[in-house]
């Protein structure tokens, strides 16, 4: 009889004893661990460099000085970001921390087009027609008998239209009716104000009137442009 043999398959396909892991893979993460949980405490923040910080309150300023010595892994970058997004002057925040501990803010204002009176003061209005904090002294254009933002809105692409077209400066936009707004414009780079009736969409006879006081220099008292081909004007000089 021919002995059995025990090892029937060829060396290459034979399954390899597996070896025992080397030590060293887990002892070097288990060494680091410690010493890095001990040095999280004392991972603070160290300054804080506020930019546009003339947009928002004193007291937000002195809230973000006061980060300093708290721990950066404790750090809630969102609430920060917060913290100054919430004020009607602020059109964007943002906020980084530069390593290791430096916290930067960076605030952003918001573009005043116009104003509102508010009781005895002013209000600038931004281009998407909010409110964007009280000022001190009217920005023109005032906005006069507009409830809503997207009122606003129209009454700046109104204004924005005139002068334009004809080359002078908007000092006031009334609401009269959702068809007829009221425009206070200096024509001509003279001190006399002209008051403009005009639709929200324009019409051709505006068209016509901003190009005719743009070339002949002339200036006016009052003109109504609401009718698509009838100008009534007023004061003409």
């Amino acid at each position: 009889m021919r002995p059995v043999q025990r090892g029937f398959l060829p060396d290459g396909f034979r399954p390899r004893q597996p070896r025992g892991r080397s030590r060293r893979r887990w002892m070097l993460p288990a060494l680091g661990l410690p010493a890095l949980l001990l040095a999280v405490p004392l991972w603070t923040v160290e300054s804080v460099e506020i930019r546009g910080a003339e947009v928002v309150p004193a007291s937000v300023s002195r809230s973000f000085e006061g980060l300093v010595g708290h721990m950066v892994p404790l750090l809630e970058l969102e609430w920060l970001h917060q913290l100054a997004a919430v004020w009607p002057q602020v059109s964007e925040v943002r906020v980084s921390l530069d390593l290791p501990g430096t916290v930067v803010v960076e605030i952003f204002p918001e573009t005043v087009r116009g104003s509102v009176a508010v009781g005895s003061g002013w209000h600038a209005v931004s281009a998407d027609g909010a409110f964007a904090g009280s000022i001190a002294t009217p920005q023109s254009p005032q906005l006069e008998g507009f409830q809503r933002p997207a009122d606003r809105r129209g009454a700046f692409s109104v204004a924005r239209r005139l002068a334009e077209a004809s080359g002078g400066d908007v000092v006031k936009v009334h609401f009269v009716t959702p068809a007829d707004y009221r425009v206070d414009i200096r024509l001509n780079g003279g001190d006399r104000v002209t008051a403009v009736h005009v639709t929200p969409d324009g019409t051709e006879a505006e068209r016509q009137w901003c190009e005719d006081v743009r070339t002949s220099g002339e200036t006016m008292e009052w003109a109504d442009l609401r009718w698509p081909h009838r100008m009534v004007l007023r004061g003409a000089a």
